[in-house]
């Protein structure tokens, strides 16, 4: 039996660190909502359900960030599984249209779902695998770089008391300076994969020429950066990266600005 001669399923779901809050509506229009853990072992789960039988499902959720990707890569290589990552200004837009008041989790896969139903579909293109290999490599160097920070804290901490026994203040130091070349080799090996890829070295050439971002800190964004939709918006770009500014109000305190700090943190560590 071909793929035309299967049955359908239409499935929206609303992604969350934790969970995957699932709507899937079967061939007679019947809709189910299900939860599954946002890890490797829920991913596997939600794709025995949609494809039991022999099914093939249409798939729609938000673009979220790291939550998102994991899951939508594993949904993406099933033959029998098509996927539409929105952009979350669509996905917000068509809430809004729908005049749904509410905002929960299955009311956002309700709405997502619906989305899949009523819009045309645009499938969705994994990131290119220099992309996934140059952000590990980021990643791990990003990682290091908060873990050397720690140890340069506590080096700074043990020095101000003379009670600190020398081979403590040693031992501190000789994990700094191995952080260093690790951190080094890893920045070496994230450089030589921008250099073989015209698109990311002039990215790279881009972010380094600001004021502030050397090598180091310009790798990790374009790792970053460059995995998210091509038709995001610079004000949904800075709300990803949790950059965008929170107003704060009490009594007659009022016009105290922060940054939300809710989203990419990676980014901002960079930053």
């Amino acid at each position: 039996m071909g793929k035309k001669d299967i049955k359908e399923l239409l499935v929206g779901f609303d992604v969350s660190g934790k969970t995957l809050q699932v709507a899937v509506q079967d061939p007679e229009g019947e809709v189910r909502d299900l939860e599954f853990t946002n890890d490797a072992k829920g991913h596997k789960s939600l794709v025995e359900v949609i494809t039991k039988s022999g099914r093939s499902a249409r798939v729609c959720l938000e673009a979220t960030g790291n939550y998102s990707l994991d899951v939508s890569m594993v949904l993406a290589k099933h033959p029998r599984i098509e996927v539409m990552v929105l952009n979350p200004k669509a996905a917000r837009r068509f809430a809004e249209a729908q005049m749904r008041r509410a905002k929960t989790d299955k009311v956002d896969a309700r709405s997502l779902l619906d989305f899949l139903r009523c819009m045309p579909f645009t499938p969705w293109v994994p990131p290119a695998s220099k992309l996934l290999e140059l952000r590990a490599v980021a990643r791990r160097a990003s990682a290091l770089t908060t873990d050397k920070t720690a140890e340069e804290n506590r080096l700074a901490a043990a020095k101000a008391t003379a009670e600190t026994p020398a081979v403590v203040l040693e031992d501190i130091q000789a994990s700094i300076e191995a952080l260093g070349k690790r951190i080094d080799a890893l920045l070496v090996a994230a450089l030589a994969l921008v250099a073989k890829d015209v698109e990311l070295t002039q990215a790279l050439a881009v972010l380094t020429s600001v004021k502030g971002i050397a090598e180091k800190s310009g790798v990790v964004l374009v790792a970053e950066l460059m995995m998210l939709p091509n038709d995001m918006s610079p004000r949904e770009v800075v709300a990803h990266c949790g950059l965008d500014p929170r107003p704060k109000q009490s009594g007659m305190r009022d016009g105290q600005r922060s940054i939300s700090k809710i989203g990419n943190s990676v980014v901002r560590g960079a930053l």
